[in-house]
C-alpha cells in the first residue's frame, strides 16, 4: 500500500494535532490544538512560529494590505498576525469561542464569529458577528440566536452568514446595519464554500443551494438525497460535497449531479485542487472513527486516481493554484505539489526524484529539531 508521505513535497510536524491549514502565494501556515502557529516557505524551510491563546480554529489572509497579515480565531479571541514576520500586531478579546473568520483582500476589514455554548441545553444559545477595521477597532458587533457555519465578505464590504436553527436563512452585515434574509426557511444551513464569487450551501435537508449575485436568493443545485451535507467545496464550476452516507457527490453549479462514487465511510473533510491528467481532482477525507481515508478522483470523470488509507484522521485541507496543505490528527502537516504528484501517481518517477524530506538526513534532523523548538513553546 502506498505510503502518503512519499507522494508529497515535503512534510512538516506540529507538536500536537493540526487543526487549520492556510496557503498564501509563496507560504504555508499551520496551526494545531494547543494553539501553535508554524509559517514555512514552499521549499518547507520555517520561516517563523508563535503562539496562539488555543486551538487554532480558522485562517485568512490579507495579502494586499501593507504589510500582508493572516488573521486567526483561538480560543476566545481573534489575533491579527504580520505574515513576514509572525509578531502579533493586535487581538481581541471575543464573547465565547472565536469560530470563524475572513477578511478583505487590503485587510480594510476583519470579520470573526464567536459563539457560547451552553452544556446544560447541549446547544449554542447566542452567536456575535464582530467587525474589525485594519488596526483591530471595533466598526460594530451585532448578537443574535442562530450560529453561522460559513462566512462571506463581497468587495462591497457586505458580509453574509449561513445560519442553523431557529430561524435558518442568512444574516446580512455591513458598516451600518445587520438584516435578517428568510431564505432556506427551516432547513439549517450546515456548511458552505465561497469561490470566484461563488457561494454554495449544504444544508440539513441533503439540499445543496447556489447564492444568487445580489445575495438575496438561493437555487437548488441537487435535491436528490435526504443526507445531511456536512461537507463541500467548489471551485466554482463544481461542488464536490457528502456527509455520513459516504458518498461523495459532484455537482454542477449550474444544477444536477456530475457522478456519485460510495467511498464506504462518513465524509469528513474535501477540497477541489490542480488538474490531474486533464481535469481538476477532488481530495476528498474520509474517517470510520478509527482511521481516515484520502481518495483523489477527477471532478468530470469520477474516476479515483490516487488513494491512501489507514491514515489518521485528516482534521484539515486546503489547496491553491498547484499545491495542496493537509493537516492530520498526529501533528503532521503535507504540501502537495502538482507536478511531483501527477508524475508519482503515473508511476514516471524514477528512484532519483524524491520529495525534499526522503533520503536527506539532515532535513530529518531539522524537522526534529522544529518539533522540540514548538514543543517547548507550550512549557
Amino acid at each position: 500500500m502506498a505510503d502518503i508521505s512519499d507522494y508529497a513535497w515535503f512534510v512538516r510536524d506540529l507538536p500536537v494535532s493540526a487543526s487549520s491549514v492556510l496557503l498564501g502565494k509563496s507560504r504555508l501556515y499551520a496551526g494545531d490544538w494547543d494553539g501553535n502557529l508554524c509559517c514555512w516557505s514552499d521549499q518547507g524551510d520555517l520561516l517563523w512560529t508563535t503562539q496562539a491563546e488555543d486551538r487554532v480554529e480558522r485562517m485568512c489572509g490579507a495579502s494586499e494590505a501593507k504589510p500582508p497579515f493572516i488573521c486567526v480565531t483561538a480560543g476566545s479571541k481573534v489575533n491579527c498576525i504580520d505574515a513576514a514576520s509572525g509578531e502579533e500586531r493586535w487581538n481581541h478579546q471575543l464573547i465565547g469561542s472565536s469560530d470563524l473568520v475572513t477578511c478583505s483582500d487590503d485587510g480594510n476589514r476583519i470579520l470573526a464569529t464567536s459563539s457560547v455554548y451552553e452544556i446544560e441545553l447541549n446547544d449554542f444559545i447566542e452567536s456575535t458577528c464582530w467587525r474589525f477595521d485594519g488596526d483591530g477597532e471595533i466598526v460594530r458587533q451585532d448578537t443574535f440566536e442562530e450560529r453561522p457555519w460559513h462566512l462571506i465578505l463581497d468587495q462591497s464590504g457586505a458580509a453574509r452568514m449561513g445560519l442553523g436553527r431557529p430561524r435558518c436563512g442568512l444574516i446580512m452585515q455591513t458598516d451600518d446595519e445587520i438584516t435578517h434574509l428568510n431564505l432556506a426557511e427551516d432547513d439549517p444551513i450546515l456548511c458552505g464554500a465561497t469561490t470566484s464569487g461563488k457561494t454554495v450551501f449544504g444544508h440539513a435537508s441533503g439540499i445543496i443551494s447556489l447564492l444568487s449575485k445580489n445575495g438575496k436568493k438561493m437555487k437548488s443545485l441537487f435535491d436528490e438525497s435526504e443526507e445531511s451535507v456536512l461537507t463541500l467545496q467548489s471551485d466554482g464550476k463544481v461542488v464536490i460535497a457528502g456527509g455520513d452516507d459516504g458518498i461523495a457527490r459532484a455537482i454542477s453549479c449550474k444544477g444536477g449531479e456530475i457522478w456519485a462514487v460510495d467511498l464506504g465511510q462518513p465524509l469528513d473533510e474535501c477540497t477541489i485542487a490542480f488538474e490531474i491528467l486533464g481535469e481538476k481532482s477532488c481530495w476528498v477525507a474520509t474517517w470510520n472513527g478509527i482511521q481516515a481515508s484520502l481518495r483523489i478522483i477527477g471532478s468530470e470523470s469520477g474516476k479515483v486516481h490516487a488513494e491512501f488509507d489507514n491514515l489518521p484522521r485528516i482534521r484539515t485541507l486546503a489547496s491553491r493554484d498547484d499545491r495542496v496543505a493537509v493537516g492530520m490528527n498526529d501533528g503532521r502537516v503535507m504540501l502537495f505539489n502538482q507536478e511531483l504528484f501527477s508524475r508519482r501517481i503515473s508511476g514516471e518517477d524514477n528512484e532519483q526524484d524524491v520529495s525534499i524530506d526522503e533520503g536527506d538526513s539532515s532535513a530529518d534532523q531539522t524537522r526534529l529539531s522544529l518539533q522540540e523548538k514548538l514543543r517547548s513553546l507550550r512549557k
